[in-house]
């Protein structure tokens, strides 16, 4: 017997990525879900080919999904998810049902457990604490507080979700994984699961935009400006960010409305009026009314414009510059060049970098491990005090002549007269420090070890995003704390508005092995939500 034969729902990816998410279609999929309350959920996932109906054209969507059938939906959504342990014998499942070897697999991989008796009670319609819990277990969602405090915050039933299940139901609700139609605050945790809810759970954890009404998604209503489920997946810029939709990008504003409607295949932010877009193959640039100012002709993605030019990556290697017009102003060559900021670009030419001007002249001559950005007249570059020394940070003017001699382990671009740095203390913290050197902020900023983010950025309008281990928070200009550190991932701040992440996990992950210096390891963002916070700016000093 097919391995789904009986509920028609189950064929999903695994994880749906940005391009790939989801808006209304214009015409329902079902004869039977134009009144329920999931349907624009369903149907996407019948647009994108992840659910089908009955031969009579319904989906029937009151009808209760199995735990079978619910194993089966594990297997297909994270079927990349290893083994950890060996599947009993249940004595209620022989070698001849349909799911045996769905089951097996689904339990190898922590997504079910068995009851004590030695049953898996297959054919049992799964209950929604059960279907919740496995789902937030396998997106890694974690909830940040107790699991009683945020289980009776939200929940007005909280008392009947079992003792097993409640540091899972509160990773996802603080995930905004957790679907309650028609009263948000009734869990329901022991009703059986219908087959229109679990379409709901799964266009919340693949993360579908504006599919589920946002009236029965439970968890925090006040933390994000704008929500997850409208979709953006980039920073603000120029007052609109890019979002996806029904397999499309557009443009939405700070209101969350849109502004450019989803018809690109990929869109990028906007920088000084303009953004870069793909149509099948090519690239060209939008303005903010979504016309074509530089027509599809780029078959490499053009960099943001930034100092009137933006560049150009060829696909063997090189790197050149257009104007606004699509002109070719710094022809093409075998080296990397980056954005220019304050009319010079990094370029780095065998393995040193140094600067050049709008003309592609070389200003600051190539002589440094790493450099960033020009910004508020001076750069951060890494380069050696002698040739036995270790690698350090320190900045210089346009000029190529240190302003503050290399002493950090690290630096950020100055911004709004001030810069992170790390190496003012012994541990290797992170701090600011003013143009002159002096510590504007003491050195307190920190992550794991094997995180690869930033730990605090630059400022923007007086606010910068820093960390203090596993979260992150703002800051303003005395160090004070503008928002607590409660998030999992934080962006920097743009246009009074920042990208957060909530629910997500960081978890360990290793990057590769070698006989010599034995196995690396990364510090990899998990799970959870990602929307926006509306920042209250400090008046300018």
């Amino acid at each position: 017997m097919p391995a789904f034969k009986p509920l028609h729902i189950l064929v999903l990816s695994a994880i749906a990525t940005i391009a790939g998410t989801l808006a209304p279609s214009s015409a329902l999929a079902f004869s039977d879900t134009q009144s329920h309350w999931a349907t624009t959920c369903i149907d996407q996932l019948a647009t994108q080919k992840r659910v089908s109906g009955y031969p009579d054209g319904t989906f029937r969507p009151q009808a209760t999904v199995t735990r079978t059938e619910f194993a089966v939906l594990m297997l297909n959504s994270f079927g990349n998810v290893e083994p950890t342990r060996r599947a009993p014998v249940f004595r209620d499942v022989p070698s001849s049902f349909w799911g045996y070897q769905a089951i097996r697999n689904a339990y190898a991989r922590e997504f079910f457990s068995g009851y004590p008796d030695g049953t898996f009670r297959p054919t049992e319609a799964i209950p929604r604490v059960q279907a919740i819990a496995i789902l937030a277990n396998a997106t890694r969602m974690s909830s940040g507080e107790p699991p009683e405090t945020v289980l009776q915050r939200y929940f007005d039933d909280a008392q009947q979700i079992p003792a097993y299940a409640r540091k899972a139901i509160a990773a996802g609700t603080v995930g905004r994984l957790v679907v309650n139609y028609p009263n948000v605050r009734q869990l329901r945790p022991n009703q059986a699961m219908t087959r229109g809810e679990v379409a709901a759970l799964m266009c919340q954890s693949i993360g579908l935009p504006r599919t589920v009404p946002l009236g029965y998604i439970a968890g925090d209503r006040t933390v994000f400006t704008l929500p997850p489920e409208l979709g953006g997946y980039d920073r603000f810029s120029e007052g609109l960010v890019a979002f996806a939709s029904n397999g499309k990008a557009g443009y939405m504003n700070a209101q969350g409305a849109i502004v450019i409607a989803p018809q690109f295949d990929e869109a990028w932010r906007f920088s000084e009026g303009l953004a870069a877009v793909r149509k099948g193959t090519q690239w060209g640039f939008i303005d903010r009314t979504g016309a074509f100012v530089i027509p599809l002709q780029f078959t490499t993605r053009p960099d943001d414009f930034s100092d009137g030019l933006a560049a150009l990556r060829t696909e063997n290697g090189l790197t050149g510059f257009i104007d606004k017009t699509g002109a070719v102003v710094i022809q093409p060559q075998p080296n990397y060049i980056t954005s220019f900021s304050e009319g010079l670009a990094a370029i780095s030419v065998n393995g040193q970098s140094g600067f050049i001007d709008k003309t592609g002249k070389i200003l600051i001559q190539p002589q440094f491990e790493q450099v960033r950005a020009f910004s508020d007249g001076l750069a951060a570059v890494k380069t050696r005090p002698s040739p036995t020394a270790s690698a350090l940070w320190g900045y210089i003017d346009r000029t190529g002549a240190f302003v503050l001699a290399p002493k950090f382990y690290d630096a950020e671009p100055f911004s709004e007269g001030l810069a992170a740095v790390r190496g003012l203390d012994s541990e290797g913290r992170w701090g600011y420090i003013n143009r002159t050197g002096g510590v504007a902020i003491q050195p307190q900023f920190f992550a794991q070890p094997e995180y690869q983010g930033q730990v605090a950025t630059p400022f923007s309008g007086g606010i910068a995003m820093v960390r203090r281990g596993e979260q992150a928070g703002f800051i303003d200009r005395t160090g004070k704390s503008a928002i607590a550190t409660q998030f999992v991932e934080a962006d920097r701040i743009s246009n009074g508005m920042v990208r957060v992440n909530v629910g997500g996990t960081w978890t360990r992950v290793q990057t590769g092995c070698t006989n010599s210096d034995g196995c690396s390891y990364s510090s990899q963002l998990q799970g959870g939500k990602w929307g926006y916070i509306q920042v209250a700016l400090p008046e300018s000093r």
